[in-house]
């Protein structure tokens, strides 16, 4: 749950925000399209990744090896966005992050319902929603900060920084044998 307080700002930062780089990379401000085509990306993308999870759970048993290859994969998917700043390289990057994205959530979702008894899921569930929510209110500003000061791409590598910070605590989830 306390991961969540790092991943779930970077996810809405970096859809948000990948609108406008991808017009800016595109250089046609006024290429709108570009920016229902991010949209799109990641819906597709989102559907994909929901496809991809029952496949994903067989060769990889334990959730927490998963969350752990997700937040990684994630962090290294920004930080490629931020160095790389074209647009051929940033779409191809997108599907890949929002394919990460779909597929982890529902991974997590499932294991910490298992992990939650069910006379305090909703409690638990609720807790989680809110480090995710305070993270996002911490996250969000920073990395919208970090863009004006510095630009999207650096923007995208802070926001690659957070979103691995997420990983120490998956690891202490998964030395604690919390898999189940």
């Amino acid at each position: 749950m306390i991961a969540s307080a790092f991943t779930d700002g970077v996810a809405i930062y970096g859809f948000y925000a990948m609108q406008p780089y991808l017009l800016d990379l595109y250089s046609d401000p006024k290429a709108y399209g570009i920016a229902g085509l991010s949209a799109a990306i990641v819906g597709g993308a989102q559907i994909a990744g929901g496809l991809l999870v029952s496949r994903l759970s067989r060769v990889v048993p334990r959730r927490t090896t998963l969350l752990q290859a997700a937040v990684v994969a994630s962090g290294s998917t920004l930080l490629l966005i931020g160095l790389v700043p074209h647009f051929p390289f940033a779409v191809g990057l997108l599907v890949m992050w929002g394919l990460l994205f779909a597929t982890v959530t529902p991974v997590r979702q499932g294991y910490l319902n298992e992990l939650i008894p069910s006379d305090q899921r909703a409690t638990g569930l609720s807790f989680d929603s809110l480090m995710g929510s305070g993270g996002g209110v911490i996250v969000q500003p920073l990395l919208g900060k970090a863009a004006d000061v510095w630009g999207y791409p650096a923007s995208y590598l802070c926001g690659a920084t957070i979103q691995l910070l997420a990983s120490p605590f998956i690891w202490l989830a998964r030395r604690e044998r919390l898999d189940l």
